[in-house]
């Protein structure tokens, strides 16, 4: 039988201010299931900026690869300057004693965000969106075409 990798559930969305250091509060539902080790990176469209533990990060790199490629091959040169480039728009950070990220300040900027946030769960990670470019991608989106 296969195992089913465990991925977080956070669901919801939360309003949340950066402070001058450039940090958020995390929602204090999603601080008690997470650990206190998180990756940021930015997402693949620079919309908003996705929030994963680590091994939920390292999966999904590889799911990106998989999805694409049928996997990652280290010899291949292309494969090597796509994952570098994953990873280097990545940081490492941890939540602090009062509940908070910090948002590195040229992830901040490549997705716009300046001072009011959104803060989105998703399946295995959450997304940190500037509060009115959510709004307006959230306003874009018709529920009707998965029903319909």
């Amino acid at each position: 039988m296969e195992e089913v990798a465990h991925s977080v559930d956070l669901n919801g969305e939360f309003r949340f201010k950066v402070d001058a250091k450039g940090r958020i509060s995390l929602p204090s539902k999603f601080r008690r299931v997470l650990s206190e080790d998180l990756v940021v990176t930015i997402d693949p469209y620079s919309e908003c900026l996705l929030v994963f533990e680590p091994k939920g990060f390292d999966e999904w790199v590889s799911r990106v690869f998989n999805d694409r490629f049928g996997g990652y091959n280290a010899s291949d040169r292309k494969h090597s300057q796509l994952r570098r480039e994953l990873k280097r728009r990545a940081r490492d950070v941890q939540v602090d004693t009062a509940g908070r990220i910090m948002l590195a300040a040229d992830q901040r900027d490549a997705v716009g965000i300046k001072k009011d946030v959104a803060i989105i769960g998703n399946t295995g990670y959450f997304e940190v969106w500037d509060a009115k470019r959510s709004d307006q991608a959230s306003s874009d989106v018709d529920l009707g075409e998965l029903f319909g």
